[in-house]
């Protein structure tokens, strides 16, 4: 079979660990971000998110702007030669230019399979009892213009605000960074102290009660119930 091979992918790839195989539980920061050649929408113009940060202005779709309070950056390593997988583990998810109406002319979107994108679908009322919907990239892969890169390795960032928004990628509206403190504190202690620098709050339990999802998540199956988002 045939890839499409899209250069921003590659140049978020790190050229040394191309052969690198490994769980994505285990060794993933999270199973969400956006590649550093996304473009994120600020009240400075787009931006690539490889160059945001902290004090940053990002658009958000329910709160006029949010104030960025933290830029992190990690890596991803999937078994994408393993079919039966879970989604988080078998590669970043690349939406092409143009496809679930991106940007055209702002390139491949490529996320990593856990980042959710907010659906504002006809069938939303019906299926799901509202009309605004997250759903993982990573369970859209069944609609046009939507698959997975066959790459084992990705380099992702994630953005942090005050609290859990929407943000705009490529013409996108998607979740900003939402995190796990305690496997970040056990797993990745070096990027917890980070964060909690950056946001005090976070330290403490209730602090993860700013970042709720701000819709409701869809699970995969009902994600499969989509045909556009």
């Amino acid at each position: 079979m045939l890839h499409f091979r899209s250069p921003a992918v590659d140049r978020d790839l790190d050229p040394g660990l191309l052969d690198a195989r490994g769980s994505s539980p285990l060794t993933t920061f999270s199973t969400s971000g956006l590649a550093p050649s996304a473009v994120v929408e600020t009240i400075d113009g787009p931006k690539l998110s490889r160059d945001l940060k902290a004090g940053d202005q990002v658009i958000t779709r329910d709160n006029g702007t949010a104030t960025v309070r933290w830029v992190g950056e990690s890596m991803s390593v999937y078994d994408n030669e393993n079919e039966n997988a879970q989604a988080a583990e078998r590669g970043p998810v690349r939406i092409k230019a143009g496809a679930l109406g991106t940007d055209p002319e702002a390139g491949n979107l490529v996320l990593n399979a856990g980042q959710r994108l907010l659906v504002r679908n006809p069938v939303n009322e019906l299926y799901f009892g509202t009309d605004e919907v997250l759903a993982d990239v990573g369970d859209l892969t069944h609609l046009d213009g939507v698959d997975y890169v066959p790459r084992s390795v990705m380099r992702f960032k994630h953005v942090l605000l005050d609290t859990h928004e929407l943000i705009r990628a490529n013409g996108v509206w998607m979740e900003s960074f939402a995190p796990e403190m305690w496997s970040i504190r056990v797993g990745f202690p070096d990027q917890w102290a980070e964060i909690t620098e950056c946001v005090p709050r976070l330290r403490y339990e209730n602090g993860e009660a700013n970042y709720i999802a701000p819709r409701m998540s869809l699970n995969g199956r009902e994600a499969r119930l989509l045909d556009a988002i």
